[in-house]
């Protein structure tokens, strides 16, 4: 991943799974017969289809994501988020030891308490990639907000928004860089 400039793109689901995808030109990921890499039931949410196509009605095929993450929802009590928060690849030069990975995020656990989590992810390439949380020294279990979006100024560099509002309300809003913790 460190040499592509792809365009990746968060993708919050329905109801049991969330995705980050890497889009690509007349790519189709399967909304409304996919959620995630599982086959998305229209008449039940709360439970996937034992079957679904592997192509559109055009012959293209369903893309899956590369990251996919249970939602809270999903009834088999597994779920880290109701929503994923898409990010950046690291290119910048503070943090060489995340230099190349996908960093992105979870909104929060639920939806009563802002417990919003930044996370790294690897790339691979066969199949999922695998992910893991950034420790964060002044934030070690979560960020105590709702993460809300990442930014990326022209040297690469990472920034997170958070607030402690759920909605588009309040002026607890704030901007962090990440930055390499002494």
């Amino acid at each position: 991943m460190e040499g592509q400039h792809w365009l990746y793109a968060g993708d919050a689901g329905q109801v049991l799974y969330e995705e980050i995808d890497v889009v690509k030109k007349g790519g189709n990921y399967g909304w409304n017969v996919k959620e995630g890499m599982h086959c998305f039931n229209a008449t039940n949410d709360l439970k996937e289809r034992k079957a679904c196509p592997v192509e559109d009605s055009a012959g293209n095929p369903l893309l899956d994501p590369i990251i996919e993450v249970e939602n809270s929802e999903n009834p088999d009590g597994n779920g880290q988020t109701i929503a994923i928060v898409g990010g950046y690849v690291y290119r910048g030069h503070a943090l060489p030891f995340l230099y190349g990975k996908y960093i992105f995020g979870f909104l929060s656990a639920d939806e009563e308490n802002p417990e919003g989590k930044i996370l790294v992810a690897k790339s691979s390439t066969i199949g999922l990639w695998s992910y893991e949380k950034l420790q964060l020294k002044s934030y070690p279990k979560d960020l105590g907000q709702w993460l809300k979006g990442f930014g990326q100024d022209q040297n690469g560099e990472i920034y997170v928004t958070a607030t402690k509002e759920l909605g588009p309300q309040g002026n607890t809003g704030k901007v962090w860089k990440l930055v390499f913790a002494q």
